[in-house]
């Protein structure tokens, strides 16, 4: 079921800022608990970190609409969402996975990957909502961009923890004015996409900031 009432159930074009994160290692972690039986820990991390979100959805303004495996795509309506609440969030959302894994999940690893934080890609732009028999679904290259923006994330450098991508459309729209955070330009390759060849992006590390909240 998805929170859709935030959305005008007339229309069919909707501009949305769009959120794609999953969880590093993922397919490392269920291996490992896999071969010693503890699958159920991965079913309670996704389960709790899924009430979660459904609880901040409507104070944080999102559309919990699909999970991924080791994931969700979030929908934020563009005109109510700011860059300064959305990079608030991402921080939030990184403190509660991490929260959540050391309590559901490392006590049960016979190996501890490198990573195993959340990244995220991020993109802006119109989607059309299409009705497929009973279920609301949403199309558009704005969605596609922001999920080869997060599955780009990992192309380069060893620890992509806390790592997001944004388009530069996002970029200049929401964050272009925001000092706190350190972003970067960078090019990735964004499979399937009409120029994404060298696509140009920009890059923030999240890992200061969640530590920070995590010490308070």
């Amino acid at each position: 079921m998805k929170n859709l009432e935030m959305l005008d159930a007339s229309s069919v074009i909707h501009n949305l800022v769009i959120v794609v994160f999953d969880m590093c290692s993922s397919s490392k972690i269920i291996e490992d608990l896999s071969r010693t039986k503890s699958l159920i820990q991965y079913d309670r991390l996704m389960k709790n970190l899924r009430l979660w979100l459904w609880s901040n959805a409507k104070a944080s303004n999102f559309i919990l609409y699909k999970f991924t495996g080791d994931g969700w795509i979030l929908l934020f309506p563009a005109l109510e969402i700011d860059g300064e609440s959305l990079m608030r969030f991402l921080v939030r959302l990184s403190c509660q996975h991490n929260s959540l894994w050391k309590q559901m999940i490392e006590g049960h690893l016979e190996s501890i990957p490198e990573s195993t934080g959340l990244t995220f890609g991020i993109e802006t732009g119109e989607l059309r909502k299409v009705v497929l028999g009973n279920e609301v679904e949403f199309v558009g290259r704005a969605l596609n961009v922001a999920c080869r923006l997060q599955s780009s994330v990992k192309d380069k450098g060893r620890a992509p923890d806390y790592l997001c991508l944004f388009s530069r459309k996002m970029f200049n729209t929401y964050l272009r004015d925001m000092d706190e955070f350190k972003f970067h330009n960078v090019t990735r390759t964004l499979r399937n996409i009409s120029g994404g060849e060298r696509y140009r992006c920009m890059k923030v590390n999240l890992t200061n900031h969640v530590r920070r909240r995590e010490e308070v």
